[in-house]
C-alpha cells in the first residue's frame, strides 16, 4: 500500500514539475507583445517500424524540446491530451478542433508515415552494404482563433539520411532512446535533424499567421 502510494505522489510530483517549468516561459515578448499559445497534439504513428520504445513519444518530446527552448511560441498545457479514434485531425472536417483545444490559439498535427531503412546495394558483400533511413512526417497547423478553424499549413516533410555500412550494427534493443549512447547513434541524429526541419516550419508560419492576424 505505502508503494503504491509513493508512486502516486512521484507521479504527481512530476506532472507538477513539467507543468512549473512551462510556466518559467514567458508569455509575453521582451516588447509587451503575447506569443502564440499552441498545443501539439501528440504524433501519431502509422508506420510499423519496430523498434523497442514509441517513435509517437520520441518525436512529440523532440518537437516539443526544441520549440519550448526556441522560445517564440507558448506551448500550452494541453498538448500531452492524445485524440480519440473517432478524430482525424487530417480529415476534411476540423469543426471539432476549437472546441477541444479552446482557449489554444494554434494547434499543431503531427502523422509519422514513414521510417523505414533501405538497404543500399553496393557489393555482392552484405558487409559492404549501407542503407538510406527514410523519413516523412505529415504536419498539419491549424488556426482556432476564428469561429472556424482554418488550416495554415499541411505538408507532407521527407528526409532521407545515408547511414555507412560501420554505422549499421548499432543494438537499439540494449541502447533505446533516452541513453547517452542512442543520442548519438545515426537514428538519432537523422531524427533529431528532421525534427530542427519541421520545427522551424511550424515556428515561421505560426509567427507568420499571428502577425496577419486582423481580429
Amino acid at each position: 500500500m505505502l508503494r503504491f502510494l509513493y508512486t502516486i505522489a512521484l507521479a504527481l510530483f512530476c506532472v507538477s514539475c513539467r507543468n512549473s517549468s512551462q510556466e518559467q516561459v514567458s508569455k509575453y515578448y521582451e516588447d509587451g507583445m503575447a506569443k502564440p499559445v499552441i498545443a501539439l497534439s501528440p504524433l501519431i504513428d502509422t508506420t510499423s517500424f519496430e523498434i523497442p520504445w514509441s517513435l509517437s513519444e520520441e518525436f512529440s518530446d523532440l518537437v516539443f524540446n526544441r520549440l519550448y527552448h526556441k522560445g517564440s511560441l507558448f506551448l500550452s498545457g494541453h498538448n500531452r491530451d492524445p485524440l480519440s479514434s473517432s478524430e482525424n485531425p487530417f480529415g476534411t472536417d476540423i469543426s471539432w478542433i476549437k472546441k477541444q483545444f479552446s482557449p489554444n490559439e494554434f494547434v499543431v498535427f503531427l502523422e509519422l508515415v514513414e521510417h523505414d531503412m533501405i538497404p543500399v546495394t553496393k557489393s555482392s558483400d552484405p558487409s559492404e552494404n549501407s542503407s538510406n533511413l527514410n523519413l516523412a512526417v505529415r504536419v498539419r497547423i491549424v488556426d482556432i482563433r476564428g469561429t472556424t478553424p482554418k488550416i495554415v499549413l499541411q505538408e507532407l516533410i521527407r528526409e532521407s539520411y545515408y547511414i555507412g555500412r560501420t554505422l549499421i550494427p548499432f543494438n537499439y534493443s540494449q541502447l533505446p532512446w533516452g541513453t547517452d549512447e542512442y543520442a548519438t547513434s545515426p537514428m538519432a541524429l537523422a531524427h533529431a535533424s528532421l525534427i530542427k526541419n519541421i520545427s522551424e516550419r511550424i515556428n515561421d508560419y505560426i509567427l507568420l499567421a499571428k502577425s496577419r492576424w486582423n481580429g
